[in-house]
């Protein structure tokens, strides 16, 4: 293959610590594409490298414009600037506004936030019209491609689906005394965490003993004070944020994905590759890579009590059922690893 150049343009670049796993992506893509003899410039504002060996060169984000002639190709994430292949990490404004808000929520929000209203609406603009321009536009599951295609308006032909890639932990399952679900809420009220606990309530109701660990390290009063009103304490486990989340899916019989918004989830797919099960709603990225009954259930809505009824239908699984929903589990996502991920985006620049 004949050297390629590409300049990868974002906001913001990490290759260690990663804040969020949109960065992380970007550095596996990057790490990949420079191990397949691409040449890449990096232009970001915001950026910590400690392996600068991916780049030949660094560039402040505006500078770009002074260069774009200098590539072959022009890569970015959110749509930062007109490029060839653009990879989208995230739900655009007005599909997070229509999950997470009431028409009365967003009527206050607007009044008593209108300059973080009026910001995002700016760069939900900025975005509809860079997108618009690229040749190709990446997303990582169905339900993120349908807001691409519905909120900004790109033309069905431009977006595919490249799923990212899931970090494979070595551990060894054991059976708990009691059945254990786990959820990652660091953003409590985004990751359905006030959902999950009308749900525990509900399940409540069934005699049913389980327990849920909350991720989520913060005594937040109003959490707190909602465990307590509801008389759920005994089904709930707070835990701090984990360096090694393999521990994590060690610890649980079954992760639970009730986002508000999800455009893949990263948490999800991992489970899956250890042989946990998972719930999830049928509008997380996730949802792609779960079937009803062989690998974890599905349910519909930002619903407490459709959540409730798929706890349920796995807490009264016979022992030797959820085995097997395990054994699907892994299979399910075999194809989800790095270097298929990056022979996607090869294959993509190849044909473009």
């Amino acid at each position: 293959m004949a050297n390629k150049k590409i300049a990868f343009v974002t906001n913001f670049y990490m290759d260690n610590n990663f804040s969020s796993g949109g960065v992380k992506l970007n550095y596996i893509l990057l790490n990949g594409l420079k191990c397949s003899g691409y040449s890449i410039d990096l232009f970001a504002d915001g950026k910590s490298i400690e392996h600068p060996e991916i780049f030949d060169k660094v560039f402040c984000f505006s500078e770009i414009e002074n260069f774009r002639a200098d590539y072959d190709f022009v890569l970015s994430d959110k749509a930062c600037v007109p490029s060839d292949i653009t990879y989208i990490h995230d739900h655009s404004y007005t599909y997070r506004v229509k999950m997470m808000s009431t028409p009365l929520r967003y009527f206050f929000y607007k009044i008593f936030c209108s300059k973080h209203h009026k910001r995002r609406l700016s760069e939900f603009y900025k975005t509809k019209e860079n997108i618009c321009k690229c040749r190709k536009v990446i997303a990582s599951s169905e339900i993120l491609k349908r807001d691409i295609l519905i909120n900004y308006g790109v033309q069905k032909d431009m977006v595919e689906i490249i799923p990212p890639p899931v970090e494979r932990y070595q551990i060894t399952k054991h059976k708990n005394g009691i059945f254990t679900f786990g959820i990652s809420a660091l953003g409590f009220a985004r990751k359905g965490g006030y959902l999950l606990l009308r749900a525990i309530k509900e399940l409540k109701k069934k005699n049913i003993k389980f327990k849920v660990i909350f991720i989520y390290p913060s005594n937040n009063i109003a959490v707190r004070t909602l465990v307590k009103l509801y008389g759920i304490e005994e089904f709930c486990e707070f835990i701090g944020r984990q360096n090694d989340m393999g521990k994590f899916y060690n610890l649980a019989d079954c992760i639970l994905m009730p986002s508000l918004v999800e455009p893949f989830g990263m948490v999800a797919a991992e489970a899956l590759s250890v042989g946990c099960p998972v719930i999830t709603a049928g509008h997380c990225g996730a949802a792609d890579y779960i079937r009803n009954g062989v690998n974890g259930y599905l349910y519909e809505g930002n619903s407490s009590e459709n959540l409730a009824e798929a706890m349920l239908k796995i807490l009264e699984l016979p022992y030797s059922d959820y085995l097997i929903l395990r054994e699907n589990s892994v299979k399910s996502v075999n194809n989800l690893y790095e270097k298929d991920f990056v022979n996607k985006f090869l294959d993509l620049l190849n044909r473009i």
